[in-house]
């Protein structure tokens, strides 16, 4: 097996993801429905507004799925998305999911977190991990960035 650098695995993923979703709204679409059955926590982030963290993303969406008439429901669902904390968004306003663990997250695992990640090149235009936490973010102190980049490592 070859060693791949980090920008390689990238697009890998990348050609991945569009091989089975076709594109990000695909995944995204994706991410919330199962995110809408199961019931896991997940940071949600906004292109214009602050994220919200460890909400659960409302069972509408995942009944459309399963007993809605087709596409209407479903495309219903996705432009009026309830939130666990009150937030109702459209899917077209999300710029990322990322999943949290259900039992949380510790301070220790946030103390452990291995922020060598952070330096990680994983962006199309070869933004660094760190980079790209803080713009889904919006983090604007050194402290929000260090608080989501753990938070988002040790998830």
């Amino acid at each position: 097996m070859t060693n791949l650098t980090s920008a390689e695995l990238a697009g890998m993923i990348r050609e991945s993801i569009l091989a089975v979703f076709g594109d990000r709204f695909g995944m995204l679409h994706h991410q919330l429905a199962m995110l809408s059955g199961s019931q896991q926590p997940a940071d949600i982030t906004f292109y214009d507004r602050e994220p919200i963290l460890d909400v659960r993303v409302g069972r509408q969406l995942s009944r459309a799925l399963m007993y809605g008439d087709g596409g209407k429901a479903v495309a219903k669902a996705l432009d009026r998305i309830k939130f666990s904390d009150g937030t109702v968004a459209s899917a077209e306003e999300i710029w990322t999911v990322n999943p949290m663990p259900v039992r949380g997250i510790s301070q220790q695992e946030l103390d452990e977190a291995d922020m060598t990640v952070a330096d990680v090149v994983a962006g199309e235009q070869g933004e660094t991990v760190r980079e790209m936490i803080r713009n889904t973010y919006r983090c604007d102190t050194p402290e929000k960035l260090d608080y989501f980049l753990r938070r988002w490592i040790a998830s």
